[in-house]
């Protein structure tokens, strides 16, 4: 099985990205409408669902609490939609690597296919947002890593956006700059994609925990939340403290982009201080396995009606 675009078969992949638009230039034409549709400014935060990276989630189209799912602040990371129409469901995802994550890129596939595997006209929508043309081109590397990754897998996907590298990207003052850094998807508007900004009063629980998982020595893309089961569920993770972060706590904007961003130059404004915050909260738990995680549990939420998440 393959990915397919427009009904041609991605038989092989090609070496580059602009490789790719040339050969399916419907792909580029779709991605540069999408990078001038207006931006969707997200600032309240009943019915919404947001994934940090590392993270996933899966959404019915008929979940009581959500209505909207997606993610933000993505530079060199990309943003992973996968629709199955079969069953009303969209599995969003924002991702930084590929490596050494094939169980948890497998294991997200599976939860989003549901029991539709076996029908042999079953097939994926899937759309890669992010990345730009960056000096180190950690982007496009990503990108290609992504459709290889999903090209090899037993499964059809229908490739409906490819919105990376090139027409992602805008120039100022020299340097090259991604345009979309979030996307979200409207579940009451036939899964709709749109660019996202996720205002920082809407993004869930837990939000310093959760992006202190890059201070993991383990690869990971974790599940935080699936419809059929309604909880928003943060597994036990550990992490590295460093006696330094005292100090980074004090440092300056400058210093933690420089130091903590694979791309300083085009972080988001809120970047540094919500660094200040991973560390703030790590410095208070030291030893999560120990203070977050009680007896190897996760920490869970439910949502409610009016966008709160309730602890469980």
């Amino acid at each position: 099985m393959t990915i397919t675009i427009a009904s041609q078969s991605l038989s092989q992949l090609p070496e580059t990205v602009a490789e790719i638009y040339q050969r399916f230039p419907s792909l580029e034409t779709e991605a540069l409408k999408f990078v001038q549709t207006p931006l969707r400014i997200i600032d309240k935060p009943e019915g919404v669902l947001y994934v940090t990276q590392k993270e996933y989630a899966v959404l019915k189209n008929d979940d009581e609490n959500l209505s909207v799912i997606g993610t933000d602040d993505a530079t060199t990371c990309h943003m992973v939609v996968l629709v199955n129409r079969k069953e009303s469901s969209v599995c969003v995802a924002h991702i930084d690597s590929t490596d050494d994550l094939d169980e948890e890129l497998t294991t997200m596939v599976l939860d989003i296919m549901g029991q539709q595997h076996a029908e042999s006209d079953f097939h994926l929508e899937l759309s890669i947002v992010g990345g730009y043309r960056d000096e180190m081109h950690k982007s496009e590397m990503l990108t290609l890593d992504l459709l290889q990754f999903y090209n090899d897998l037993p499964v059809n996907f229908q490739l409906k956006s490819l919105c990376v590298n090139s027409v992602n990207t805008r120039t100022s003052n020299g340097i090259n700059w991604p345009i979309i850094y979030g996307v979200a998807v409207d579940l009451q508007s036939d899964f709709t994609i749109s660019p996202a900004k996720f205002n920082l009063n809407v993004r869930g629980p837990c939000l310093s925990l959760r992006s202190s998982r890059f201070l993991s020595s383990q690869c990971s893309l974790h599940r935080v939340y699936h419809t059929g089961e309604g909880i928003f569920r943060i597994n036990p993770f550990s992490y590295q403290y460093h006696s330094q972060m005292v100090d980074w706590i004090h440092k300056s904007d400058d210093f933690i982009l420089n130091n903590f961003s694979t791309s300083p130059a085009v972080e988001p404004e809120h970047f540094p201080q919500e660094m200040k915050q991973v560390f703030q909260f790590v410095v208070h738990n030291p030893f999560p396995l120990a203070s977050v995680f009680k007896f190897n549990k996760s920490v869970k939420y439910v949502p409610s009606p009016q966008g709160q998440w309730l602890k469980l």
